[in-house]
This record gives structure tokens, sequence and C-alpha cells, in this order.
């Protein structure tokens, strides 16, 4: 979101809620970082070809909402 002037006023509430937009995005990453370690390290998933893949698709969903939540924050308002 585009904050305007660093003068302007709301300034600094605006620069803390991209702060807080970027802070959220790093719950789904970690969420899709353990769901990728899961997915390599865990016996029953190598086992289970069908439980990898579905796992391995949870984590690009994971990565694909912390990348927008992350550009919904950064990016200037249209």
């Amino acid at each position: 979101m585009f904050c305007g002037d660093p003068g302007a006023p709301g300034y600094a509430a605006c620069a803390h809620q991209m702060t807080i937009f970027a802070i959220a995005s790093t719950i789904p990453a970690m969420l899709a970082m353990v769901l990728m370690v899961a997915a390599f390290a865990t016996p029953a998933m190598r086992v289970d070809p069908a439980l990898r893949t579905r796992t391995l698709t949870y984590a690009v969903m994971a990565w694909a909402i912390a990348g927008g939540t992350l550009l919904m924050g950064a990016l200037p308002s249209l």
C-alpha cells in the first residue's frame, strides 16, 4: 500500500500496517517449510507417494498464501 510522504498524517500507522502484513506472511511461510521438511524426512511420507504429493501441494499453497500476503502489504494500493 502507498503510505504517502513520511511527514504526512497517518504515515506511521500506514507503515506499521505494512510491517504487520510482512509479519503475517511468515506464518504460512513457516507452515510451508514444515510441510516440505515433513514430506522428505518422515518415513511414512517416503512410503506413500500420494501422501507426499498431497503434502507438497499443501506446501506450495502455503507458499502462495505467504507470497500473496507479503505482496498485499508491499504493493501500492490501486
